[in-house]
């Protein structure tokens, strides 16, 4: 008869200690609670992580999440900007106001685009079952998240108390109020042709943008904008700004989740109806899943003066798994008219500095209301959303051009969808079928599974029928739209015992009608690789992606023929990081290939050093490509709210400088200048773009202030 001696956790923790051997993960994340927290380390004393204060390095707020950012939004620019340039203003308001990770819900952490379902699961199962974090180093013990990912989140959360309010009224005593104004300026030193003869404002870009929030649970906006050329306080703006917008937010007001009013996002299911959000593209969903929207109703704080609803919007809690959204809208859009009076297109651009735009400005209108309710219970995730929307003139497009045919054409739509998800341990299926008035079908679906904590497989299927019209859609496709596409897609992730993070995919799709510049059915194929280390004070990264599309190709006796577009686009770079003092270090090149074979090369360095009072960073890049279909892409450092990734091509130099300052607690002052020299023109741009000189020197100026 053999017996069993059962050790407690605490006395196998000690004598493990005194013997110095290594203590097991599994162990260490299912067995070990001091005072409410895990010892994240063997070797690190409970001490040591109180002492740790919540104030992240400069250097991580700065730069790794922007870093992060550059590696995903350089390679997918051309498909998406104005999403990516939405998610970087999103991200940039979470930085200032980072989330409370111990009263976090899964729905806010799944709103950070980084993190999947399954790894915010993770964290809020951890402070569940453990209590409150007393640091961030306990993030290390969830398993699902990679060292890449544990730093980049430390950049969007805080160490608070467990306990949120639970109304939008606290009592006095709680009440905490915040209020952010900041004022941005750009200044060119060079002068475009078009303020000559064409446009009816100065040169100057500025806007302005204020919130004020109490306990997280009132949020109030205000933007004001002003892009350069157009009319301030003359002409036939008479109300100084050019776009104007506001928004009212409020949180847990009794059955109320959430209410909006004012201008707003609507985001439901996985965007086939409506997704006024940001749209992942393809390198992320190699780390983060595809599951329905729970973020359904947020405020619209950007610049962006397309992709949002104005009006009202509320999420009603009917029980605790049943949860009810519902909006109308109405707002004005730009569009060009047929000499009927009906809508050839709508415009974008959301420029009005010429007597073109200024023509075109809110001559069309657009009425939207729509609901989603959505059960969610353990697991599993049920919701169904259905959407009209009312054009106050026809859409009667040129259809001239065979692609033009699938265009939509009327007054009225309406989009109606399910939308689903269960997650099992380690495996996730989600997606959304949809359907329009016409019966047409578009369907999205995933299969997302870890294999092990280190190892996931994501697996998408989509089908958009040619038919399909959507004016509220954008969801993920290859080819920019949710109509006219198949494919299938594969990912992959994977981080290796000594730290190594390898992730990649394979694209296929497939495009049934024909398509700007191709007159038949087509097919593309995407592939893309990229390796990330950490060594000591350095962080390496190496990515290759290899895209081919088929399009038009004219032969000799002038008869239309598909022939293969390919683009190879490779990346190296190493960051050396000091905590005070770092550079960057970038090469990129590129191949295209289709009538003629193009090429192009972009090196790049970034020096900067940050204090808790002022930072600097300079910025050195040199470009050279044969033409603009071999342009690079590469991101730079720029004030707050602003987004600067222009595309290179030809031969020249680019150099910044900025520097921020903090006079005070709450304050900060930017100043950057910088300058794009060509070496291989005497002109910039064409016709009102143009700019009479080989180089263009921009200054930009901001304030920021938080009380």
């Amino acid at each position: 008869m053999s017996s069993c001696i059962t050790l407690k956790p605490s006395v196998l923790f000690l004598l493990l200690t005194l013997c110095g051997s290594p203590f097991p993960q599994h162990l260490l994340a299912d067995n070990i609670i001091s005072d409410k927290r895990k010892a994240i380390h063997i070797n690190t004393p409970v001490e040591s992580l109180e002492e740790e204060t919540n104030s992240t390095p400069a250097e991580t707020t700065e730069e790794i999440w922007e870093r992060w950012f550059a590696l995903y939004a350089q390679e997918e620019l051309d498909d998406n900007a104005d999403s990516w340039e939405d998610m970087h203003d999103a991200l940039q308001e979470t930085i200032a106001k980072p989330l409370n990770i111990n009263a976090a819900t899964c729905e806010q952490l799944e709103a950070l685009p980084f993190l999947n379902s399954i790894q915010a699961n993770d964290i809020v199962n951890y402070i569940r079952r453990y209590g409150a974090m007393k640091s961030k180093k306990e993030l290390v013990a969830i398993t699902s998240l990679d060292e890449y990912r544990r730093r980049l989140l430390e950049c969007f959360i805080t160490i608070g108390e467990a306990k949120a309010p639970t109304t939008a009224f606290p009592e006095k005593k709680h009440h905490q109020y915040t209020n952010e104004l900041t004022t941005f300026v750009q200044i060119p030193t060079y002068t475009r042709k078009g303020y000559n003869d064409k446009y009816y404002g100065p040169k100057y870009k500025h806007w302005l943008k204020y919130t004020f929030s109490c306990d997280k649970s009132i949020k109030f906006g205000i933007t004001a904008s002003q892009d350069a050329g157009e009319p301030f306080f003359s002409r036939y703006n008479n109300k100084g700004y050019d776009y104007y917008s506001a928004y009212l937010l409020i949180d847990n007001l009794g059955p109320v989740k959430r209410l909006a009013v004012g201008r707003y996002k609507f985001s439901s299911g996985l965007g086939l109806v409506v997704n006024q959000g940001f749209n992942l593209g393809k390198m992320m969903m190699t780390q983060t899943f595809a599951t329905p929207s729970k973020n359904v109703i947020k405020q619209h704080s950007s610049r962006s003066e397309q992709n949002y609803m104005q009006g009202v919007a509320a999420s009603l809690k009917i029980s605790k798994s049943l949860i009810f959204n519902a909006f109308i809208s109405y707002k004005h859009l730009d569009a060009t008219l047929n000499d009927d009076g009906s809508v050839a297109t709508i415009n974008t651009s959301g420029y009005h500095r010429t007597e073109k735009e200024i023509e075109k400005r809110n001559n069309t209108a657009m009425s939207t209301a729509g609901a989603h309710i959505a059960f969610d219970l353990a697991s599993l995730h049920v919701g169904v959303t259905a959407v009209a929307t009312h054009y106050n003139r026809p859409l009667v497009p040129n259809t001239s051009a065979i692609y033009r045919l699938i265009y939509p054409q009327g007054n009225d739509f309406f989009n109606a969808s399910i939308d689903y998800s269960v997650t099992r341990r380690r495996l996730t299926f989600s997606g959304e079928t949809a359907t329009n008035r016409k019966g047409k079908i578009a369907t999205l679906n995933s299969l997302s599974y870890y294999l092990t904590p280190h190892l996931s497989l994501t697996l998408i299927h989509r089908y958009f029928s040619y038919l399909y019209h959507s004016p509220h859609s954008n969801s993920f496709s290859d080819g920019g739209k949710t109509q006219n596409e198949s494919g299938v897609f594969l990912g992959l992730w994977w981080e290796t015992k000594g730290g190594l993070v390898v992730d990649g995919y394979l694209d296929i799709a497939y495009f049934a009608f024909p398509r700007y510049k191709v007159s038949a059915s087509a097919y593309s194929l995407d592939t893309y690789l990229s390796a990330k280390k950490r060594i000591d004070k350095w962080t390496m990264v190496a990515k290759y992606r290899m895209r081919r599309r088929q399009k038009d190709f004219t032969l000799d006796n002038k008869q239309k023929t598909l022939a293969w577009e390919t683009t190879h686009r490779t990346t190296v770079g190493g960051e050396w990081n000091s905590g005070k003092w770092y550079s960057d270090f970038t090469a990129t090149a590129t191949v295209h290939c289709f009538d003629i074979i193009s090429r192009g090369a972009l090196l790049s360095n970034e020096t900067g050093l940050n204090t808790k009072r002022f930072s600097i960073a300079a910025t050195l890049k040199y470009f050279s490509t044969n033409d603009y279909d071999s342009r690079l892409y590469s991101n730079e450092r720029s004030p707050l709210y602003t987004f600067h990734m222009p595309a290179y091509y030809g031969n020249g130099m680019r150099y910044a400088l900025i520097t921020k300052w903090k006079p005070w607690q709450g304050a900060t002052l930017t100043a950057k200048a910088g300058t794009t020299r060509y070496f291989d023109r005497d002109t910039i741009g064409s016709g009102a773009e143009q700019i009479d000189e080989s180089s263009q020197c921009d200054i930009e100026l901001q304030i920021n202030i938080k009380l």
